[in-house]
């Protein structure tokens, strides 16, 4: 019989989520939660999604028990071992959604998280013993509330229309991610941490070619159907833990956790030649231009948001349907004098932005 006590604790932090501010860090929160109530030695999460291929599972983090820092992973570099599907439905066969299995005495427990039959999430605890009915049953109340604040961030934090995070939420984002390459960076020079976190971090700013004419050609809701299939293929092409906003008409921001310099226009490149060999209805063909820069914590999230739009309008006005990068436009002198005044506006919208 566990302790009842123990039990309200793990009740009464449900209500301290609701403070935190990030996605992210209500995520580690409810992972090292229920990790800590269990006594269990690693607790892994999954986000869960459904497109046209089927579902889809994306490992979120891993914490560890006893171990004040944790390994949040900032890619697909762990795939789950398991079948979700059939995973998900041995959740929904339970009263508490949730799977047990023991392999040599270790036991893995997994919640599903979200409305029956249709799971947001996927919780994994490896544990030394089976927990009991009564602990089941008081961690899956503790996810139900964790759901419900999550809905109510997704309310105030997602685009209505396609999803992705709103503008609103793009300033603290941002700090998070001068953060994250402030970290690389020092990692980087001290010669220690995991590889995969010493890597820079990057910011993308997406813009439609031609979206008006496809508004004033077919109507606004072919227009908007456009503006929910490339916020698909963005949550497509590019990886869990990356930040994708809306910021505002045609023009959509991605925000790039370390990534190597060899590979980071590839990874924008993916997403648009994703874009351009997608069949839209009616319209056929849409494409897109990519300006992007690499992150320098020393510099103003203004200025660098400037210069991601500085390599953006590079792009489209070279033949659109392309990718450049701020940095290697400037190495090859390709970004002129003339063009400093076009740099200063776009850098006094992103001051307003950011006062």
């Amino acid at each position: 019989m566990p302790d009842t006590s123990k039990i309200l604790q793990l009740l009464d932090g449900a209500e301290s989520l609701g403070r935190l501010r990030s996605r992210e860090d209500a995520y580690r929160e409810a992972s090292g939660t229920v990790l800590r109530f269990l006594g269990a030695r690693h607790a892994l999460l999954y986000k869960v999604a459904a497109d046209r291929e089927g579902l889809q599972v994306h490992p979120l983090g891993w914490r560890i028990a006893d171990e004040d820092d944790d390994y949040w992973l900032s890619g697909d570099s762990m795939l789950p071992s398991f079948d979700p599907g059939a995973l998900l439905l041995d959740c929904y066969r339970s009263d508490d959604a949730c799977s047990l299995h023991c392999v040599d005495g270790d036991w893995t427990v997994v919640f599903a998280i979200g409305p029956h039959l249709r799971a947001n999430w996927l919780l994994e605890i490896h544990a030394s013993s089976r927990p009991s009915d009564l602990e089941l049953g008081a961690i899956a109340t503790f996810l139900r509330c964790f759901r419900n604040q999550q809905e109510q961030w997704d309310y105030a934090n997602l685009d209505t229309l396609t999803k992705l995070l709103n503008r609103k939420t793009f300033e603290e984002s941002f700090d998070r991610l001068i953060d994250r390459a402030a970290h690389a960076q020092y990692e980087r020079l001290m010669s220690r941490g995991p590889v995969e976190l010493t890597r820079p971090c990057w910011l993308g700013v997406i813009d439609i070619d031609h979206f008006k004419r496809i508004n004033d050609g077919y109507g606004h809701l072919f227009g908007d159907e456009v503006l929910l299939r490339v916020a698909e293929l963005m949550r497509r092409s590019f990886r869990a833990s990356d930040r994708l906003f809306r910021f505002g008409g045609e023009e959509f921001v991605a925000m790039i956790y370390h990534a190597d310099d060899e590979v980071i226009t590839g990874i924008f490149d993916r997403f648009r030649l994703a874009v351009e060999t997608h069949q839209f209805p009616q319209i056929d063909q849409v494409t897109c231009s990519i300006g992007f820069t690499r992150i320098d914590p020393s510099r103003l999230p203004a200025e660098l948001l400037g210069q991601a739009d500085e390599a953006l309008y590079y792009s489209k006005e070279n033949g659109r349907n392309r990718t450049s990068q701020y940095e290697s436009l400037v190495a090859q002198g390709l970004l002129h004098a003339a063009q400093e005044n076009v740099s200063a506006a776009h850098q006094a919208e992103a001051d307003i932005f950011f006062d």
